[in-house]
């Protein structure tokens, strides 16, 4: 029994998922062998699909992102805002051990 080119194509995200049974699956493969048509809408979805891949997903709203998602970015920028922090407090701990040395030497 062949099928239609409308159930073909109706078909061909499940197919091209590997989501349908093995018989459905000779039955789409079959069409696709003999329907120039349902090849070409094979291919256009196909060539769609990778492309998609290749794609860098948007920057959603924090509003959207998940509980586990909002913790990972909150806890990013607390340590680049320790980082930053801590890095400012080592320099002025620097300069001051600099500077008081500088005056001690001047004193002798």
């Amino acid at each position: 029994m062949s099928i239609s080119c409308n159930i073909a194509q109706d078909l061909i995200v499940l197919f091209q998922e590997k989501t349908v049974s093995d018989e459905t699956r000779r039955e789409v493969r079959e069409h696709l062998k003999e329907c120039r048509a349902c090849r070409k809408v094979y291919r256009e979805y196909a060539h769609l699909n990778q492309e998609e891949l290749h794609f860098e997903p948007e920057a959603m709203p924090e509003y959207e992102f998940g509980y586990g998602e909002l913790a990972a970015r909150i806890r990013k920028r607390k340590f680049w805002k320790h980082t930053v922090v801590t890095s400012a407090f080592a320099v002025c701990i620097g300069i001051t051990v600099l500077v008081t040395r500088a005056i001690l030497r001047n004193e002798k």
